[in-house]
């Protein structure tokens, strides 16, 4: 996803002085339940201070990995091999300037696990930084689109500010939800939540698909 993203970024211990509310570990964070829903929508956290990205099974799949490695944490360059060589450089380009803004990401493109089909994902996740302006941690959710038959992937502009769709900033807001929903502990909520965020991933892919369709008339 991210080649070497981390290589030039100085290490950060703790999380002291984070410009996020949220204080759970990677590994005390829960990632969304999709075993449990319908659809294919899968969650990832990224912990960018030790380079150990940590996801749920379907992203897992998406990428070709081992499902307790995904889980366990894995270093951002073995989720960039699953990723489409015509794809992966303006992927990785647009996820290293989305941790360094500490902004969203949004970017549909297509993965390819060794040895497994080609796959479409949409995915939108958002980076934060540490008290200094370093990038810290990101997080976010990949929808599966692969049966929405396009030719070719559509290249998702960048939120150059917030004028964005009401479904994207609903999006955001819902990530933000979700995390604080996490540190209550209380497992309706957060699956409640898991259902939010995977109708808005549904919803995104439509608007993804309109916007690609008018620009190819």
């Amino acid at each position: 996803m991210l080649a070497n993203a981390t290589s030039d970024w100085p290490s950060m211990p703790g999380l002291v002085g984070m410009h996020v509310i949220d204080t759970l570990l990677p590994d005390e964070l829960p990632l969304l339940d999709t075993t449990k829903l319908p659809g294919h929508v899968g969650s990832w956290d990224w912990d960018i201070a030790g380079n150990r990205l940590y996801a749920d099974d379907v992203v897992a799949g998406l990428f070709g990995l081992d499902l307790h490695a995904a889980g366990a944490g894995v270093p951002i360059e073995h989720y960039e091999a699953g990723i489409h060589p015509e794809d992966r450089a303006w992927v990785s380009e647009r996820l290293r300037h989305a941790a360094e803004a500490s902004g969203v990401v949004e970017a549909e493109y297509r993965t390819r696990p060794r040895g497994g089909p080609v796959r479409r994902v949409l995915a939108r996740g958002r980076f934060y930084h540490d008290a200094e302006g370093r990038p810290l941690r990101g997080h976010g959710i990949i929808l599966d689109i692969t049966d929405r038959r396009d030719e070719r992937p559509v290249l998702v502009p960048e939120p150059a500010n917030r004028d964005d769709h009401v479904l994207e900033r609903a999006a955001d807001q819902g990530l933000a939800l979700r995390e604080l929903l996490a540190t209550a502990r209380r497992p309706f909520l957060l699956k409640l939540a898991d259902m939010l965020l995977m109708e808005l991933g549904h919803e995104l892919a439509k608007l993804v698909k309109d916007a690609g369709g008018k620009r190819r008339r």
